[in-house]
Formats: structure tokens, sequence, C-alpha cells
């Protein structure tokens, strides 16, 4: 997410007093957004079974994240097409987890991390579609979403393994679907 930093002087009708103002405000509900996403690293309370499946499908995920990266830079749609659909297709909730594994997933994370796991892999299917229909705009934006709901996700969930995230200021739409971020911002 970019946010457009103006060179120009403020407008006369805007005091720099009001400015500063919105520009503290702006930040501290960055600082708010974040504390509202910071939660407790789920990995502790998975069952190993569960940790080695996530575990898996991450460095899987990583792994295509990365050829995807490669394949938009060089025009490669069917290898973002195809990469895209292994993402979405190593969705954990969709392996061949036993009744018991999925409860004991549902006990250990909480809501919000299922919904930004599902979130994303909605996310894999859309980039796979943009790389079918050959448009590379869409598969920059797509690709820029997927990487701000891991983000998000690491510094919510996974601080026990990257602590450089734990303090991160993520805004506070990262990881949310849009229908999330609508209620949010109703409620």
């Amino acid at each position: 997410m970019f946010i457009a930093i103006s060179t120009h002087p403020p407008r006369r009708s805007c005091s720099r007093g009001r400015i500063a103002a919105m520009i503290a405000g702006a930040l501290m509900g960055l600082g708010l957004s974040a504390a509202s996403v910071a939660a407790e690293p789920v990995r502790p309370d998975l069952t190993p079974k569960l940790q080695g499946l996530l575990k898996k499908e991450m460095i899987q995920i990583e792994l295509a994240m990365q050829e995807v990266y490669t394949a938009m830079l060089q025009g490669k749609h069917g290898m973002v097409a195809e990469k895209g659909q292994s993402i979405h297709d190593s969705f954990i909730l969709e392996q061949s987890l036993t009744d018991q594994d999925r409860q004991d997933l549902k006990a250990a994370v909480p809501q919000e991390f299922l919904q930004m796991d599902g979130y994303f892999h909605e996310l894999s299917a859309s980039l796979a579609e943009a790389g079918r229909a050959r448009d590379t705009a869409r598969q920059v934006a797509v690709y820029g979403r997927m990487t701000e709901t891991c983000v998000a996700c690491h510094s919510a969930y996974v601080t026990d393994r990257f602590e450089g995230l734990e303090d991160a200021e993520i805004p506070s739409g990262w990881g949310a679907a849009p229908a999330e971020q609508e209620s949010d911002s109703e409620g």
C-alpha cells in the first residue's frame, strides 16, 4: 500500500497545526489498527500434526509466491495461473484432515486467523484467474494483496517465528476481505 505524500505546501485554508493533528491522528490510527490485529502466536496451541501441515503449506506457498513474482516480471501468464492455483489448492482446511484435526485446528486458532487464511486462498484463486486472462495489472494487484495478507497474518499470529513483525504497524485492512473491511468500519 502506498501513501502519497505531497511535496507542495499546504493550502492556506488548512493551518499547519491542523495538518500536524491530522498526521498525528493518522499515525495513532495505524498504531491502533496494529494493536487490534496483534494476537498471541498460534503455533504452540496446535497439535504436532497440524504444526507440520501448516509448516509444509507455508513452505509451498512461499516457493510458489517467489515463482509467481518471477513469472509476472517475465510475462509468463500460464505460470502465474498454475502457481496461483497451486496456492489455492494447498488450503489446509481442504487437505485430508480428520474430523478431530479440524476440531483441533478450530480450537487452537482464532476465527480471524481462519478468515485471513480463507481470504488468502480466495486471492490465490483470483491470481490464477488473472493469469489465465493474461491480465498483468490484475496479477500485480492481487499479488500485492496476497503479500499484505501474509504480513498481516504473520504479524498477528506467528511473531514467535518472525520477531521483526511483532511490533509492526499493519494497516487495518491488510488481510481482511473487502466485506470484512466494510463491516469493521461500520461497527
